[in-house]
C-alpha cells in the first residue's frame, strides 16, 4: 500500500500542473484578446508575476506541512 505522503505528493502535483495549464490559457487569451500591445505585454507581466509569487507560496506552504504526523500511519 502506497504511503500518504506519496499520494499527497501525486495529487499536489496534479494540481500544480493543472494551475500551470490553466495559467498558459490565461497568457494566450490575454496576448490574443487585447486590443494594444502594450496593455497585453502589461496584463500578462501582471499576471505571471502575481501567479508565480502565489504558486511558490503554495509549495512552500504544502511541502512544510508535517505530513507524518499529520496523517495517521494505520487505519
Amino acid at each position: 500500500m502506497p504511503s500518504a505522503q506519496l499520494i499527497f505528493g501525486l495529487l499536489y502535483a496534479l494540481l500544480f500542473f493543472s494551475y500551470v495549464v490553466v495559467a498558459l490559457f490565461i497568457v494566450f487569451h490575454i496576448y490574443r484578446y487585447s486590443l494594444r500591445r502594450n496593455s497585453a505585454l502589461f496584463g500578462t507581466t501582471l499576471f505571471l508575476v502575481v501567479f508565480f509569487v502565489l504558486i511558490f507560496t503554495n509549495a512552500l506552504i504544502f511541502f512544510s506541512l508535517p505530513l507524518n504526523t499529520l496523517l495517521p500511519t494505520s487505519f
